[in-house]
């Protein structure tokens, strides 16, 4: 039986020229900023050797990024709801143009992090309006559309990888914004182009008192809420130190070491849209169930394991890490108010955002002081907390 109640979508509207457009316009977008935000991750040795920084304020700095996004999330989900999804959609755009482009030509490493910042930020308009809109305007299909927008996130993360690798080679890690800059130009000229939505300039309340007891009142929202900042946490301090991990303490080459960041990525293009088809047929917590099981065994044998085994590792890792979030978002956002949604998935996904920020602090700290391999040993117990939690909501 799926366990995703199916309502008559009510979004598609928006779309000119047909729903599958609109959804390739959003999946770029999301593809575009995912890559300007991942790109640090590979380039990080660089951009800590530029700036003279330890492991721990680069930390800081990705949380910082992180954190802003977690912050804006609900006042991006609530304006998409009270004025439109076009009008957030295309003011976010331009906020992440302005981030990057800070972030990019930042002299020093405090102007660097008010470039993440408001990067951060942009994300964090964008992202509730962007699963908003795709969750109304897909009915019964939820979990396959979902599931392209998390290939998306893969696929722009997987770029963020080719980007690094080729800028660092060549030049300098900041040229490897500019494609990320010429994708986010053209989202917001296709938004602009084919959303019918108007725009709407007017002032929205604000107010999140209603979302909280909206959701904090429900014991199972608020489970579920624990599992994704579990996740999350996993996710941000998991993956912003990746490269540098397998650099340090497995001994691969820079270019195997982004190699592998990459085929994480890769691994949930592949695999999203397929597992978000089978939460549609199967029930979408039974198929996000098993995934914190499947990245606790990953991240064991990519701790303890040296040669060829870290390849599996890697692969068990990148499975249980990115079959999550296709069916479990589209379980969380069916259990949320259909009048209210861009607000309530803002508040919640600010919740787990916020969360997962700590994520690469704590990476930062325990490799400062102890190791990489001590800082992923503990993310291990984070999946098994998650496999457990999965279990109890409703």
């Amino acid at each position: 039986m799926n366990d995703s109640p199916s309502t008559p979508a009510f979004g598609s509207v928006a779309f000119d020229g047909g729903r599958g457009r609109m959804l390739a316009v959003l999946s770029v977008g999301v593809a575009a900023l995912l890559a300007g935000q991942l790109v640090i991750a590979p380039a990080l040795p660089a951009i800590i050797a530029e700036f003279e920084i330890a492991p721990s304020q680069a930390g800081v700095g990705l949380t910082v990024m992180w954190a802003c996004g977690a912050l804006a999330m609900f006042p991006g989900g609530r304006s998409s709801d009270l004025l439109s999804r076009k009008t957030v959609l295309v003011a976010s755009v331009a906020v992440l143009v302005v981030g990057f482009l800070v972030a990019a030509s930042a002299p020093t490493f405090l102007a660097f992090l008010g470039g993440l910042a408001v990067a951060g930020i942009g994300v964090g308009l964008y992202e509730p309006a962007n699963m908003a809109l795709v969750f109304e305007s897909f009915g019964d299909r939820r979990g396959r559309a979902l599931g392209v927008i998390a290939a998306s996130y893969s696929f722009g993360s997987a770029l963020a990888g080719g980007f690094a690798t080729l800028a660092v080679a060549l030049a300098s890690w900041r040229l490897a914004f500019l494609p990320v800059l010429v994708g986010l130009a053209c989202v917001g000229a296709g938004v602009h182009r084919w959303s019918r939505e108007p725009y709407v300039l007017s002032r929205a309340s604000l107010d999140p008192r209603p979302t909280v007891g909206r959701l904090f009142d429900s014991p199972s929202i608020r489970r579920l809420l624990g599992l994704f900042c579990l996740y999350m946490f996993v996710w941000q301090a998991a993956i912003g130190f990746l490269p540098t991990f397998l650099r340090l303490e497995k001994g691969l080459s820079p270019a195997l070491a982004n190699g592998a960041f990459v085929a994480v990525f890769l691994i949930g293009l592949v695999i999203s849209p397929t597992i978000g088809d089978l939460g549609d047929r199967f029930g979408h917590r039974r198929v996000g169930g098993s995934a914190p099981l499947v990245g606790a065994l990953g991240l064991s044998v990519l701790v303890v394991a040296s040669g060829p085994l870290v390849g599996l590792g890697i692969v068990l890792f990148a499975v249980g890490l990115m079959s999550f979030w296709p069916v479990m978002n589209a379980y969380l956002m069916a259990r949320l108010a259909p009048d209210s949604l861009g607000g309530d998935y803002g508040l919640s996904r600010g919740v787990f955002f916020g969360a997962g920020s700590l994520g690469p602090v704590y990476t930062g700290l325990v490799a400062q002081y102890a190791s990489y391999g001590t800082a992923y040993a503990g993310l291990i117990c984070c999946f098994l907390a998650s496999a457990i939690l999965v279990r109890t909501v409703e």
